[in-house]
């Protein structure tokens, strides 16, 4: 691919450390269980209000958009979570499909989620204690950023799986 070798050369492509590394963030599998459960008690908080509790319209507005607003708000914390872990070198999940990555295309219809699947097995596994439990594998590039095939000069999100239309212009020029 034009200008990958002098991508790696200035180190603008994902490099995977060679040992287990530290965990730099929180545990973005436990962010994630909190979301989900944070998502299902606002459900139950909601049922039990509009079911029990005498409000205005407005209420019930207002204690809905607080509730979604908690939920929208813990998803972007988890993304920025899973792009610090992404970014060291690891992971807490081999594989996942976010809108991370857009899929314009819908190349991938099974996800539903308009979202490409991430292969993640190119990074290190690390389990909820930190130490790792796989090592990456070989043969699978890491998720990140690489010269593009679609934008000649420009970086790509690369999903592990698929390019993800998600572009950056590099610090230094590539070709």
């Amino acid at each position: 691919m034009a200008g990958y070798e002098r991508a790696v050369a200035l180190a603008l492509t994902p490099r995977v450390p060679t040992r287990p590394p530290e965990p730099v963030t929180v545990n973005s599998r436990h962010v994630l269980l909190g979301t989900v459960a944070a998502s299902a008690g606002y459900v139950v908080v909601l049922l039990t209000i509009v079911s029990g509790v005498e409000l205005p319209g407005w209420g019930y507005g207002l204690v809905a958009g607080a509730g979604m607003l908690l939920v929208v708000a813990l998803l972007a914390v988890h993304r920025v979570v899973v792009w610090r872990e992404i970014r060291a070198g690891y992971c807490r999940m081999d594989s996942m499909v976010v809108l991370l990555s857009r899929d314009p295309e819908r190349r991938f219809p099974a996800s539903r989620m308009r979202g490409a699947p991430w292969d993640l097995r190119g990074l290190w596994r690390l389990g909820d204690d930190g130490s790792p439990t796989r090592e990456p594998v070989a043969g699978v590039l890491a998720a990140g950023h690489y010269p593009s095939p679609n934008r000649a000069g420009q970086l790509e999100l690369w999903t592990g799986v698929a390019w993800a239309y998600r572009y950056r212009a590099p610090e230094r020029p590539l070709l």
